[in-house]
């Protein structure tokens, strides 16, 4: 009855919190327009990321215990929107977006001593503990995962897609493992993200209501999602393996880092906006918008269910490992063939 009252009170805290900021937004040009790189009609509120996090904020007061790492993640997230909301509005330079970001890893780090020290036995030779270059490593790991999330945000519904699938899916495997404790963590984030997707894909038939999630939404996404990868993997309170976490955010991590290597190998640079998306390379290759958010979604819900059942039925963790190297490799093949054959179109 709890998890109830819970997930209706966010869903409501959401929604209310879009038809405020809405007209904010429109007033204080809060907006995405249309350019080169960006194709839709009119100018749209950026309010999406906004609304979820206030969402998150009110029904986790509200519900639940006031926790030193609840009130670290709070401080933190409040934090993400804001530089986000900035760089919405005036297109922040990447070095002021990444030093932003360091400084809110730190809260995780320092705040409530949260990090990566142990990989688990990816390759078959028992566990690998880091221990204090966990401490780098986790650094690494909140930069790749909020700009993984940052940067797949293209087309719409994609990044609410995206995100609901992995909360779920995060939300499922402290449920499998009886850690019932953080169950409400995930599931306030899929629940807040779900009145911005009906507002996003056109819930509502009419164009005048549509919202953008903005980077400060894709972003506390990011914060949001390794946040709770970190401490649902470490510590003696576990709930699931290291590698279980690659598959749940599998295509945003491969999409950047197959992106990333392509424009490293052009001479770009790694943050230089572009279309080169896997969602851009679909559309190019024929697929509709819709087309290309289904296929999407439902890869990242096959990866998701095969991490999940890799947890499950407790496959060997190198055997997962591998399995995702595998993947990744396929997964930069098919890129580059979509690439060349959308090229010869």
């Amino acid at each position: 009855m709890h998890i109830l009252a819970t997930i209706f009170t966010t869903f409501c805290f959401a929604f209310i919190a879009i038809k405020f900021f809405k007209p904010v937004a429109i007033e204080v040009g809060l907006v995405d327009k249309p350019c080169e790189r960006k194709q839709h009609d009119g100018h749209i509120p950026l309010i999406g990321g906004i609304s979820i996090f206030l969402a998150v904020l009110a029904a986790t007061l509200l519900w639940l215990p006031s926790t030193l790492e609840l009130r670290m993640y709070l401080i933190a997230s409040a934090m993400m929107v804001f530089i986000g909301a900035l760089d919405d509005k005036f297109d922040l330079r990447v070095r002021v977006r990444i030093v932003g970001q360091i400084i809110i890893a730190s809260l995780m780090i320092y705040g409530v001593g949260g990090y990566i020290s142990n990989l688990g036995d990816i390759l078959g030779l028992g566990a690998i503990d880091i221990g204090a270059f966990g401490i780098l490593f986790t650094y690494f790991g909140i930069i790749v995962v909020i700009n993984a999330y940052n940067m797949i945000d293209g087309i719409d519904g994609l990044i609410g897609s995206l995100s609901v699938n992995t909360f779920t899916s995060i939300a499922l495997l402290f449920l499998l493992s009886g850690q019932t404790d953080y169950l409400s963590y995930p599931l306030i984030l899929a629940t807040a993200t779900l009145p911005y997707l009906m507002f996003n894909l056109g819930f509502f038939k009419n164009e005048t209501k549509k919202i953008f999630m903005g980077d400060a939404g894709s972003m506390f996404v990011g914060l949001s999602v390794i946040w709770l990868l970190t401490m649902g993997t470490q510590g003696d309170s576990a709930s699931f393996r290291p590698v279980t976490a690659l598959w749940i955010c599998a295509i945003p991590l491969m999409d950047m880092l197959a992106i990333v290597v392509r424009r490293y190998k052009n001479g770009k640079s790694p943050f230089k906006p572009d279309r080169d998306h896997l969602h851009h390379l679909l559309q190019r290759a024929g697929l509709s918008s819709k087309q290309t958010l289904v296929v999407i979604s439902f890869g990242a819900a096959l990866m998701s269910g095969f991490g999940i059942a890799g947890e499950y039925f407790n496959i060997a963790e190198s055997i997962m490992f591998a399995s995702f190297l595998l993947m990744f490799i396929s997964y930069a093949l098919s890129i580059r063939f979509i690439s060349r054959r959308a090229s010869f179109k």
